[in-house]
Order: structure tokens, then C-alpha cells, then sequence
């Protein structure tokens, strides 16, 4: 058994710029003057809404997973390629790691509503979205971001972070997830 062990095992590669895609549509909706343009536009890109949103919602649970990985079996090791590490004083004093995991949960009720609103229909979310939202946050906040997880040990679980796969089962689909080049499939773990 080796003494280090990734931070990110390759997933923060595969992660969208939710913020990104969701202001370019929706700045594109709000210089639209009538309901039915914007209507028609909005039914054309909420599948890409939808996209990076469930992008973003499986590289948290596959953060989560990865945690869970590693706390439960290398929890001795050092953590290599940490980011968070090497903040400068300026770098920490604009960091706030809930940011992002915030949009989303405050998006999501906008974004059901607008799926309304514009008469989208059957369009599902995993039933445990807001379980997934909730729990990242939490670890977010509880490790700070992880400005000081230098190894396993540092690392905080949330109380309610549990998966009933076991850890060398939930390695190999985030594995599987990497080599296939689609996060999704991290929505799955359980």
C-alpha cells in the first residue's frame, strides 16, 4: 500500500462550468421582448441547462464518493495534487468554496419553475438531488474548503454520507465513470 493518495482521481476534469452555461441562456432570454421567442428558445436550451446541471450534481456525489473512498480506505495517507494547498494569502481571501454548490441549490427551484413556466413536461431530476446538494455543502463548509487537508485524515466526513456499496465497488464505477468520460454515471452510486 502506498502512502499518497489523489485529492481528485480525474473527475474535476470532467466537470462543466454550470454558471457559465446557465448565464449565457438566460441573459439570452432576458433581451428577448416576447413570451413565445423566448419560449421556443428556452425549449431548445434547457437540455443544456439540464446537462451541466446534472454534470455538476454527479461530480459532487462522485466528490463525495471519492471521500468516502479514501476515508474509509487509505485514511494514513498523504493527499497529493491538493489545489486548495498552494492558495496564496490573496487567493484565500477571495475563496469561498460553497459558492458554486449554492447557485445550484438556489437555481434549482428557479430552474423547475422556469421548466413550468415555459411548458417544458417531462423532465425528471434524480430523486436524491437535493439530498446530494445538501450533503456537499455540508462537506464544503465542515473541511473548509480544504485549504488544510494535506492528508486523508484531515478530511471530514458529513454525518449523513452514506453508501451501502462498498468502498472497492464505489472505486471502480468512479473509475468506470473516468474511462467512459461521463459523470453521470456517478448519479448511480449508492
Amino acid at each position: 500500500m502506498t502512502d499518497t493518495i489523489e485529492f481528485d482521481p480525474g473527475i474535476g476534469e470532467l466537470c462543466e462550468d454550470f454558471y457559465t452555461e446557465v448565464y449565457i441562456i438566460e441573459n439570452d432570454i432576458a433581451n428577448m421582448p416576447q413570451y413565445p421567442r423566448k419560449a421556443r428558445y428556452y425549449a431548445v436550451t434547457y437540455k443544456k441547462i439540464m446537462k451541466a446541471f446534472l454534470n455538476n450534481l454527479a461530480f459532487y456525489q462522485g466528490c463525495l464518493a471519492w471521500a468516502y473512498y479514501i476515508v474509509t480506505e487509505h485514511k494514513d495517507c498523504k493527499l497529493l495534487g491538493n489545489p486548495f494547498n498552494a492558495y496564496t494569502e490573496e487567493q484565500l481571501s477571495q475563496y469561498a468554496p460553497t459558492n458554486m454548490v449554492d447557485f445550484l441549490i438556489e437555481y434549482l427551484d428557479k430552474f423547475k419553475a422556469d421548466l413550468k413556466y415555459f411548458h417544458i413536461k417531462n423532465v425528471t431530476f434524480p430523486e436524491n438531488t437535493k439530498q446530494i446538494l445538501d450533503t456537499y455543502r455540508a462537506f464544503l463548509a465542515d473541511n473548509e474548503g480544504f485549504i488544510h487537508a494535506y492528508k486523508v485524515s484531515d478530511i471530514k466526513l458529513p454525518e449523513d454520507l452514506k453508501f451501502t456499496m462498498p468502498a472497492d465497488e464505489i472505486k471502480k464505477c468512479i473509475d468506470g465513470a473516468i474511462e467512459a468520460n461521463n459523470l453521470n454515471l456517478l448519479l448511480d452510486l449508492k
